[in-house]
């Protein structure tokens, strides 16, 4: 069960509206959620959790356009330019 998202949430944002994609749009919400969690430095507050939302719910968009890079929209280590811009604020970075 995902914190920052639900299954009916990802199919709301993505206009899906039958069952048939709800095992790899779980996996998508999966990994979404967990690129969030491994981009962020701070600690959760809930007052972060729209935007935690937010980009996830864009990951999971981008991951199911991207289902398989056919389209050369790749973006190796980095999160997707949205899904950063977003959780900037979150981030402290390394050095």
């Amino acid at each position: 069960m995902s914190e920052f998202a639900t299954l009916d949430e990802v199919k709301h944002h993505l206009r899906y509206d039958d069952d048939s994609n709800d095992t790899i749009l779980a996996i998508y919400l999966q990994s979404a959620e967990t690129a969030v969690k491994n981009y962020i430095t701070d600690d959760i507050t809930d007052k972060m959790l729209p935007s935690l939302k937010t980009a996830t719910l864009l990951m999971v968009g981008y991951l199911d356009d991207n289902r398989n890079a056919e389209n050369g929209a790749e973006f190796g280590n980095f999160l997707p330019a949205p899904v950063r811009q977003i959780l900037s604020p979150y981030r402290t970075p390394t050095f």
